[in-house]
C-alpha cells in the first residue's frame, strides 16, 4: 500500500496517514467542505500536491476579514486535486510594540518565522504554499522559509517548492466626522496657529493608527502646557480612537503596506489582479491561481519554484523598491532575499538604484491619493497596479522584462497593462521625484550607513541641512531615547544642560555664515550674547541643528528596533532642527532626515559607542559624508577615526550594553549573536558576512 514509486518519505511509510487525514478532515470540516475519508487516502497515496495554505494569527491586523477568503480557498485546492492544510503562521506587529519592551523583537521575530517555516515545511512534506497577508517581516520570513525548503527539495532531487503570496485586501478608509471635529472646536481656538494647522492636516486626512498616534502627541503637548484638562483629553482621545479602530484602517491600508505590495509583486508570486484589491477575489479568480499552481507542482516546472522566482527577479525588486519610495525596511530584506538564494547583495549594491531609478509612485492620504484610491483606480481599470510600474520601468530599461512571474514573462503581463497617468503613477520622464531620498553614507563613525530624506526635504530642498555642524544629544539605547521623548522638551533640554556658549556661537557662525562673512540667515551680532540668549534665540529661528544620536539599537545589541521623532510631548516638532542617527532602524512615517543602519553598530566597536552629547557633527548628505569634527582656528577639522575609537566612553558603553542584552527574553538572546550586520540584512550569521 505504502508505495515508495513517489520518492516520497511520507508516502513510503505508514504512520504519516494516520496524522494527516485527520488533520485534512478537519481542514475541509472547517472550509465547509464534506470531508470523506477515503478520497483524502486516495489522494495522499496517489502523491497529489500537498498544499499549504498559510495566514496570520487571530491577533495580527492583516488577517483581519481574511477568513472566507481563505476557506474559499481550501475548498479550491480540494477542487482541483489538491490537498489542503491550513496553517497560522503569526508574527509581532510592530505597531503595537512601538515604544515597548517587545519593539526589540520585531524586525528579528522575521528571522524566527523563516526559522520555524522552514522547519515545518521540510517535516510536513508540502509540495507547495498559499500565503496570506501584507506585514512585511512575515512575508519577507515567510518567503525565505520557502525559498530554504524549496533549495533543500532540490538538492535531494525532490519536487521543487512552489507558492504565491495573496495580500491582505485593502478596506475603506474612515474620516473624522463632523460630530467629531466639532467637539475639537473649543481646543482648537486655544492653540497657536502652527498647532491649528497641524490639527486640520491630520484630520484632513484618513484616520490611521499613525494619524491617531499624531493626534495624541498634540494632545499631550497641550495637556503639559495646561491648554487643554485630562477630563477633556480622555474625551478627545477616546472620540479619536473610534475612528481609527476599524478594519480599513489597519496596516493593510497604509502607505507603507503599498510599498510592500508592490515589492513583493516585483518577484512574480502574487498573481495578476492580486496585488492591489478592494475586495475579496471571485471564485473563478481562485479556481484560476490554484489550477496555476497545481499544475506547476505536477509538471515539476523548477524554473517557477519559489528560489527561482525569486533569484530572476531580485534585481527587478530593488528598482521597484527605489520606484516606490524607497522603503527603509526593505534595505534589510532585500539583502536578506538575496542571501537565501545565494546572492551577494548590499546596503550599497541597493542604494545605487536610487541613481538611476526615479520614484514613480506617490501616495499622500492629504493629497487625496491614498492607497484606496489607487485601489479603487485599479478596480476600475485605470491603473494595472504592479503591472503599470513595471511597464514605466521598462520603457527605460531599468528592469529585466524577460523575468519569469508565476503569469508568464514580465514582457507578456506589461504588455496588457496600462500606461502610468500621473495620478498614482508618474512616468520615468516626468517622475514624482526624481529619487526616492536614500542616500549612502560614510564616515569617521562607520563604514556605512543609509540616510533618508523626508518628503519635505528632497527635491533640492536641503539648504537649511545639508553641510551643517549639528550638536550631538546622545542615547545609550532607546529606553532612554523614549523617557526624553515623553517629557515636555527633553530631547532638547538634554542638549542644553550639556553644550557651551563657545559651541552655540560658532557652530552657528559656522553654519550661516558665508565663505565671503555674510550672513546668510541675517544673523544679528552674537558675540556678546550669553548662552541663554542664545539658544532661546537660534531655538526660536529653527538655526540650531541638532543630531539625536540613539546608539546600542543595533541587531546585535537589541534587535535593530524602528524609531522616530514625531510622537514626541516638545512644544515645537523636532523635525525642523534635528536629524535622528541610529544603529538600528528608522520608521517609514518619520519624515525628517534621518541615517540609520550604521555599521559597525555601536556594541561591535562602531563609533556611534564612543559619542558624547554636545559633541559637533558634520553633515555633507550631497557626497554621503558624516563626520565627528572638532573646533579648529579654520572653523572645524575631521577628528581621526583612531581618536574616536580610544575615547574612555566606548568600552564603559559597550560592557552596559552587553549587560543590558541581559534583560531580553533568553530564547531571543541566542539569536543576536547569530544574525549578520545591517549591511548583509541581518541574515543568519556566516563567514562570507
Amino acid at each position: 500500500m505504502h508505495s515508495n514509486k513517489f520518492r516520497d518519505p511520507l508516502i513510503s511509510r505508514a504512520q504519516p496517514v494516520t496524522i494527516i487525514t485527520p488533520v485534512v478532515e478537519e481542514t475541509l470540516r472547517m472550509a465547509g467542505v464534506p470531508a470523506v475519508r477515503e478520497h483524502i487516502l486516495d489522494r495522499f497515496m496517489n502523491g497529489q500536491p500537498r498544499v499549504a495554505i498559510m495566514h496570520g494569527g487571530d491577533d495580527h491586523p492583516p488577517n483581519v476579514g481574511s477568513k472566507e477568503t481563505i476557506r474559499r480557498m481550501i475548498r479550491q485546492v480540494w477542487a482541483n486535486g489538491g490537498i489542503p492544510f491550513e496553517v497560522s503562521h503569526s508574527a509581532p506587529c510592530e505597531e503595537l510594540s512601538y515604544g515597548t519592551e517587545g519593539m526589540n523583537y520585531a524586525l528579528l521575530a522575521r528571522n524566527f518565522c523563516t526559522a520555524t517555516l522552514a522547519g515545518l515545511i521540510e517535516a510536513h512534506g508540502y509540495d507547495a504554499a498559499i500565503l496570506f497577508g501584507v506585514c512585511d517581516k512575515m512575508m519577507v520570513g515567510s518567503l525565505r522559509a520557502l525559498i530554504e525548503a524549496d533549495l533543500a527539495h532540490q538538492r535531494r532531487k525532490a519536487r521543487p517548492l512552489f507558492a504565491m503570496l495573496i495580500p491582505s485586501i485593502i478596506g475603506r478608509e474612515i474620516h473624522v466626522s463632523e460630530e467629531d471635529r466639532r467637539k475639537f472646536e473649543p481646543l482648537r481656538h486655544r492653540l497657536i496657529e502652527t498647532e491649528r494647522a497641524e490639527l486640520d492636516r491630520l484630520f484632513h486626512g484618513p484616520m490611521k493608527p499613525h494619524v491617531y498616534a499624531q493626534v495624541k502627541a498634540l494632545l499631550d503637548r497641550c495637556f503639559h502646557r495646561r491648554i487643554v484638562q485630562e477630563g477633556e483629553k480622555d474625551d478627545l482621545e477616546r472620540s479619536i480612537a473610534r475612528c481609527a479602530s476599524v478594519p480599513g484602517a489597519n496596516c493593510a491600508a497604509s502607505e507603507a503596506s503599498m510599498a510592500h505590495r508592490m515589492i513583493l509583486a516585483s518577484f512574480g508570486l502574487v498573481p495578476r489582479k492580486f496585488d492591489i484589491a478592494v475586495k475579496p477575489p471571485t471564485d473563478e479568480h481562485l479556481a484560476e491561481v490554484v489550477r496555476r499552481l497545481i499544475q506547476a507542482v505536477h509538471k515539476r516546472e523548477r524554473r517557477m519554484s519559489v528560489a527561482s522566482l525569486t533569484r530572476y527577479n531580485l534585481t527587478n525588486a530593488a528598482a521597484v523598491w527605489s520606484a516606490t519610495g524607497g522603503h527603509p525596511a526593505w534595505l534589510l530584506h532585500l539583502t536578506y532575499l538575496a542571501d537565501a538564494v545565494g546572492k551577494k547583495l548590499s546596503l550599497s549594491d541597493i542604494s545605487k538604484k536610487t541613481q538611476k531609478v526615479p520614484q514613480i509612485l506617490a501616495l499622500d492620504d492629504a493629497a487625496g491619493t491614498s492607497v484606496y484610491s489607487m485601489a479603487v483606480e485599479t478596480e476600475n481599470g485605470g491603473n494595472s497596479g504592479i503591472n503599470t510600474i513595471m511597464r514605466t520601468l521598462a520603457e527605460k530599461r531599468l528592469i529585466e522584462d524577460r523575468a519569469p512571474t508565476l503569469d508568464g514573462s514580465w514582457t507578456q503581463r506589461i504588455m496588457e497593462a496600462r500606461s502610468a497617468n500621473g495620478n498614482f503613477v508618474y512616468s520615468t520622464m516626468t517622475p514624482f521625484l526624481p529619487t526616492c531620498g536614500m542616500v549612502g553614507m560614510r564616515g569617521n563613525m562607520c563604514s556605512t550607513a543609509m540616510a533618508r530624506l523626508g518628503p519635505q526635504n528632497r527635491n533640492g530642498n536641503l539648504e537649511k541641512f545639508d553641510r551643517k555642524i549639528y550638536l550631538a544629544a546622545y542615547y545609550l539605547g532607546q529606553k532612554e531615547f523614549h523617557a526624553d521623548l515623553a517629557v515636555p522638551d527633553g530631547v532638547i533640554e538634554r542638549l542644553k544642560r550639556r553644550v557651551s556658549r563657545e559651541d552655540l556661537y560658532y557652530t552657528s557662525l559656522i553654519n550661516w555664515q558665508s565663505k565671503s562673512g555674510n550672513n546668510v540667515a541675517g544673523l544679528p551680532e552674537l558675540s556678546q550674547w550669553n548662552k541663554a540668549k542664545l539658544w532661546n534665540y537660534l531655538l526660536s529661528q529653527n538655526l540650531l541643528r541638532v543630531m539625536v544620536v540613539v546608539a546600542g539599537a543595533g541587531p546585535h545589541a537589541s534587535g535593530m528596533p524602528e524609531l522616530q521623532l514625531a510622537l514626541n510631548a516638545s512644544s515645537r516638532p523636532l523635525n525642523d532642527i534635528c536629524v535622528l542617527v541610529t544603529d538600528g532602524r528608522v520608521s517609514f512615517h518619520h519624515d525628517g532626515i534621518s541615517i540609520a543602519h550604521i555599521v559597525p553598530e555601536a556594541l561591535d566597536g562602531g563609533g556611534l559607542a564612543a559619542i558624547r552629547t554636545g559633541d559637533w557633527i558634520y553633515l555633507d548628505l550631497a557626497h554621503g559624508e558624516f563626520q565627528l569634527v572638532t573646533q579648529s582656528v579654520r572653523g572645524y577639522k575631521i577628528l581621526a577615526a583612531r581618536e574616536l575609537a580610544n575615547r574612555p566612553d566606548r568600552k564603559k558603553r559597550i560592557n552596559e550594553l552587553e549587560r543590558r542584552r541581559m534583560d531580553l527574553l533568553p530564547s531571543f538572546r541566542i539569536l543576536l549573536d547569530q544574525v549578520s550586520s545591517a549591511e548583509a540584512g541581518v541574515s543568519p550569521a556566516s563567514k562570507t558576512n
